[in-house]
């Protein structure tokens, strides 16, 4: 098997950290791998390295290592996508490296003979369908509304001072809580339309993303369906801010409030009013429908030999089960979303824009 390391030369520049000096060429040398270094030069040059390998390959099995961020591991994706015999894994080098962190720590993914060594685990893809005729994969996440409007702003905070990782989804965040909590939009989950408006919609292949943001607790990469927390606005703007700042972006506690639905599936639906984004594994593009569709199976993810994920998973800390509190029982969940006040009426005003 031959590796090779797609690095994204412009991915974590306040990384102290040199990839190829520090935990590459000591790892290939120590175990006598063959290898490849390959830098990207420009957006989703990684994605047509990786499938052209993946091509030549005669159908052997291929290594690629995504050094870089999460943006990175979506051309790494992109590009091994279809080919069974192609395994995908990271080291980290961006600022987000979210889908890692179910599997292991930075440092156990930074030790690359653990992941030379490592195990082969099959993992869940979702399909992105804009209804032009092309498809776009993820390995994480995607969604519409608040979140991938504060995605697509992420990048200008970097250049504010000081502003890195979370720092800067943080600051994007804060604007869009003035400008993107209404999202009057179709939603509809595995042929059920799920009542709107609403502040945003995710949909989940595993836990983490936004640069640490739990937004998908109980999602299990490996058990071929897709997790759908819809998040309705019918609630007035300070709830929503401390719930957004809070609740959300810092301690994941989202999920228990009346107004967050938990639902796992295989399909959603969207249909907007006008161009909207969409924020797939941290990519973001303005469309005015898409679909998100389950891939059960869709990669092999090569995971640290030394991962903690079997033991978690054994003692059930990491669990599918979904529990979203005392909330989302009857008659109290249809007590608590009556109660709101917003919803009758600045929401049923925009409901009647699709009538």
């Amino acid at each position: 098997m031959k590796h090779y390391f797609i690095i994204n030369p412009v991915s974590g520049k306040n990384n102290t950290i040199d990839p190829i000096n520090d935990v590459i060429l000591p790892a290939v040398k120590k175990t006598g791998v063959e290898y490849e270094i390959y830098e990207t030069t420009a957006q989703g040059d990684g994605t047509r390295f990786v499938k052209e390998i993946c091509e030549k390959s005669g159908g052997e099995p291929v290594r690629f290592y995504s050094v870089g961020g999460d943006g990175t591991l979506y051309e790494v994706i992109n590009g091994a996508y279809g080919y069974p015999n192609a395994e995908i894994t990271v080291v980290p080098k961006g600022s987000g490296n979210d889908y890692i962190r179910l599997f292991g720590t930075p440092e156990q993914f930074l030790n690359v003979e653990n992941l030379i060594n490592g195990k082969v685990l099959k993992v869940d893809g979702l399909r992105v369908d804009d209804y032009t005729g092309n498809y776009e994969y993820a390995i994480n996440q995607a969604s519409m509304g608040f979140d991938a409007e504060t995605c697509a702003r992420q990048s200008a905070m970097k250049a504010v001072p000081g502003a890195i990782g979370h720092v800067t989804y943080l600051l994007a965040g804060l604007y869009c809580m003035f400008t993107h909590l209404i999202n009057n939009f179709k939603c509809t989950i595995d042929g059920v339309e799920q009542k709107g408006p609403f502040v945003q919609c995710m949909t989940a292949v595993s836990h983490w993303y936004g640069s640490g943001i739990e937004g998908a607790p109980f999602a299990d990469p490996t058990d071929g369906k897709l997790d759908f927390v819809v998040w309705r606005r019918n609630a007035f703007w300070p709830v929503i801010f401390k719930v957004g700042l809070i609740d959300w972006q810092t301690k994941g506690t989202h999920v228990y409030k009346s107004y967050v639905d938990y639902l796992r599936g295989d399909k959603v639906e969207f249909e907007a009013l006008k161009p909207v984004y969409i924020n797939v594994d941290g990519e973001c593009r303005r469309v005015q429908k898409c679909s998100f569709e389950t891939v059960p199976g869709a990669f092999n993810f090569v995971i640290p030999a030394d991962t903690y994920y079997y033991d978690k998973k054994q003692s059930g800390e990491f669990t599918s089960d979904i529990k979203q509190g005392k909330y989302h029982k009857e008659p109290l969940y249809t007590l608590a979303n009556k109660c709101k006040p917003f919803d009758w009426t600045i929401g049923a005003l925009l409901r009647n824009k699709w009538k």
